[in-house]
């Protein structure tokens, strides 16, 4: 248990490397959407508060024109003939679509699905309907009345507000003790893993750190994460744009909780990331063929493996003509974790143009090395 001097000098450490508007995030979109859920609309709410959420909701939501919605393929011109037997992909896609516009309130539409002209399927009702900043929890809520309706009137499984919590719950118990806190994860809408205000490890890291020299690397790439442990920046990078993710992770019950991970992402997003979590250990980088990437990266992770093994993992990188990313940690004194020594194996194996970035006072440095041009 922490104590008093250490939750302080947290607060500091965390005030100093966010900003003191990361405290009003932490009220307005953490805590807030969070009590949210348990007082107002979730399932273990009173029924009389979530009767009153959604009608408050409704009542504040902006309408959806006919003209707006048809313009967005969500509705069908007056005289479209009813769907029959819609399949439930296409239904779902088209949520998704309305979803991804900020408009909810589609459980009842689900029961009036028509075919358009060219075939595919509309809503029909738009009574309903109401469009909410897709940041705000009467979206989340309202939303997730949509996927509650969709999965009873369809007989599907789709990942619910609930079901994230409860599936969270079950695959944190089955990781190692000492992993599960490890690598916080902010998806949003107060839906977190681990003790995200940290800036040492996961999202933390990223927002303070990471975010602002990777984002711009593996934008529009094919990225390979070695070590990526719950797959905290293999979902960050997806969320940064790279076109294709494959996070490798040695230990199954992590893996699993990555792939977890990585579908919560998704949903939260109403995103279809190209983001896969292999189970091997990432030596496998060196003696299986792992595709053709742009970008490798490897965050505290490749260190704790025997230099020899390291230096083979790096020639690889150089081999395929990617760019090299590595974070190294200075504080750290029984492995070849810090920065001279992988910047020295780098330079030994193909990279012998590094750049170090190191913010003042943290000890977890990113090289960002660009192998030898092709001839």
């Amino acid at each position: 248990m922490l104590s008093i001097s250490q939750t302080v000098r947290g607060v500091v450490t965390v005030a100093v490397r966010r900003g003191p508007s990361y405290f009003a995030y932490l009220a307005q979109g953490v805590v807030w959407p969070r009590a949210s859920y348990q007082l107002s609309w979730g399932p273990r709410a009173p029924a009389i508060a979530q009767g009153l959420f959604a009608a408050v909701a409704e009542w504040f939501g902006e309408p959806v024109p006919r003209e707006a919605a048809e313009a967005a393929r969500l509705v069908a011109a007056p005289g479209a003939t009813p769907a029959g037997s819609a399949g439930i992909k296409e239904v779902e896609h088209l949520m998704d679509a309305a979803h991804r516009l900020g408009i909810t309130g589609l459980d009842r539409a689900f029961r009036t699905l028509v075919r358009a002209a060219d075939g595919s399927v509309r809503f029909a009702d738009l009574s309903g309907m109401r469009r909410y900043p897709a940041d705000s929890v009467r979206f989340l809520a309202s939303r997730d009345r949509d996927r509650v309706a969709f999965n009873a009137r369809f007989g599907a499984e789709l990942m619910t507000e609930k079901k994230a919590r409860q599936a969270i719950s079950t695959r944190k118990a089955a990781v190692p003790e000492g992993y599960r806190e490890y690598a916080p994860i902010d998806f949003g809408g107060g839906l977190t893993v681990g003790q995200i205000a940290s800036t040492d490890s996961g999202t933390g890291r990223w927002d303070f750190f990471n975010a602002d020299v990777v984002a711009p690397l593996v934008s529009g790439k094919r990225v390979i994460d070695l070590g990526c442990n719950n797959g905290s920046m293999p979902l960050m990078m997806a969320r940064a744009g790279a076109t294709r993710v494959r996070g490798v992770e040695a230990t199954p019950e992590i893996a699993e909780f990555a792939r977890l991970n990585a579908q919560i992402l998704a949903w939260r997003d109403i995103r279809n990331y190209d983001l896969e979590i292999i189970t091997a250990d990432m030596r496998t980088f060196v003696t299986a063929d792992p595709g053709t990437f742009d970008v490798v990266t490897a965050f505290c992770s490749l260190y704790y493996l025997p230099e020899p093994d390291m230096a083979a993992v790096i020639r690889k990188a150089a081999a395929m003509n990617a760019v090299l990313i590595l974070q190294a940690n200075d504080a750290i004194d029984n492995l070849p974790a810090k920065r001279d020594v992988l910047a020295r194996l780098m330079r030994e194996n193909g990279y012998p143009s590094i750049t170090i970035y190191a913010p003042t006072g943290f000890t977890r440095p990113l090289l960002v090395g660009a192998p030898i041009a092709a001839p």
